[in-house]
């Protein structure tokens, strides 16, 4: 007879729960990918080195840097017609659409026809992880142009950053545009065993294959408590109009009992390091243009957060501002996070399966004691 204490106590949400061991990123003492600290990183600016950094462990040389992008521009240029042709039909009956539900729709399409069913071995995965690095905004900018009515435009090469930035504002961006773009691909591309990276850890712990793992992802990326977060900030800041209006808009909230989106982190407790990078580029790239209301506005919401709560900024509360600034639509802003983050899920995905065991949690069950079945007759 089992005479053990029942269990009365668990991690709600799984806080301050260790689930796993990773080499792809650490918080502890600061966010790090692969031991690189996330500063020079992002002051770097150049996304595809991070993702191979993330994918192969090692920062790449320039000829190994050169030959990713390649294979990443031929991976956005050549993405299964099959692909393009169902996301046209469901343009035509659909327009209106999320682009993020037309992402999970895309990439579980690709999965079906590249017929991934099981994962394959390491250099396999790698191959696929690389594939999905540019069929992701490929696929983003194609729903862009149908959901719109347009045909698809070709991809024009480049960078993620460049490429991407032309075509979601159908204009060739700058420089500093393509470097502030490049800095928050960088600092959106992994984040240890957040939401959506450990839903996708925990589909090909089953043994399933990595395009269903990615599909989960993005559907948990959706959420507003995880990246949905960074569309609702520029509602945020829409709604409260003003700096004037920024204390009695926060008031208001608080009294309500609402969520203020762009504040607090389950890890960060003494402010997010990416949302102080950004913040300050994001500062900087406006300065002297109207968007200096905006940040102005931005600067009063966080004085007033830190003094009534002691709650500091995320990375989706500037990233936000810096995709408005870029001429962004708001829709594609978590889009955005997707092509960025598939870095990090791959490399997770493929870390996973190999070494791996189900992650399969127990539960407190908390409903009605042993019940006796009453029949249909006697109810």
């Amino acid at each position: 007879m089992n005479t053990a204490p029942a269990q009365t106590e668990f991690a709600k949400g799984l806080a301050g729960v260790t689930a796993g061991r990773t080499a792809i990123c650490s918080l502890e003492g600061g966010l790090r990918y692969r031991g690189y600290d996330i500063e020079p990183l992002a002051r770097a600016g150049d996304f595809e080195e991070v993702a191979y950094l993330l994918l192969h462990g090692e920062l790449p040389t320039p000829a190994e840097r050169a030959a990713f992008g390649e294979r990443i521009t031929a991976a956005a240029t050549t993405v299964d017609p099959a692909a393009l042709d169902a996301l046209a039909t469901l343009a035509r009956t659909s327009p209106h659409a999320a682009p993020m539900d037309a992402l999970r729709t895309g990439i579980s399409m690709l999965g079906l026809l590249e017929r991934d069913d099981t994962p394959g071995p390491r250099p396999a995965l790698i191959a696929q992880a690389e594939r999905l690095l540019g069929q992701t905004p490929a696929l983003l900018a194609a729903w862009m142009d149908l959901s719109t009515g347009r045909p698809v435009a070709a991809w024009p090469g480049g960078s993620i950053a460049a490429a991407l930035l032309s075509r979601l504002t159908g204009r060739t961006p700058t420089a500093a545009q393509v470097a502030a773009f490049n800095t928050t691909l960088v600092l959106y591309a992994e984040h240890e065993f957040n939401a959506s990276t450990f839903a996708a850890r925990t589909v090909v712990s089953t043994g399933s294959d990595m395009h269903s793992a990615i599909t989960a992802a993005i559907g948990t990326l959706k959420g507003p408590l995880h990246g949905g977060a960074n569309e609702k900030v520029l509602e945020v800041l829409g709604e409260i109009g003003s700096a004037d209006r920024a204390e009695a808009w926060v008031r208001e909230q608080f009294a309500a009992k609402k969520v203020v989106m762009g504040f607090g982190h389950r890890v960060y407790k003494d402010g997010d390091v990416r949302a102080k990078l950004l913040g300050r580029l994001c500062r900087e790239m406006v300065r002297g243009t109207p968007g200096d209301a905006l940040e102005d506005l931005a600067d009063r919401v966080e004085r007033i957060m830190l003094e009534a709560k002691g709650l500091k900024p995320n990375l989706d509360w500037p990233a936000a501002r810096v995709y408005h600034a870029l001429g962004l639509p708001v829709k594609v802003f978590t889009p955005i996070f997707v092509v960025a983050r598939m870095s990090g899920w791959t490399a997770h995905v493929i870390e996973q399966i190999g070494d791996n065991r189900l992650i399969r949690p127990t539960s407190l069950y908390c409903g009605p004691a042993l019940r006796e079945y009453v029949s249909p007759a006697d109810r």
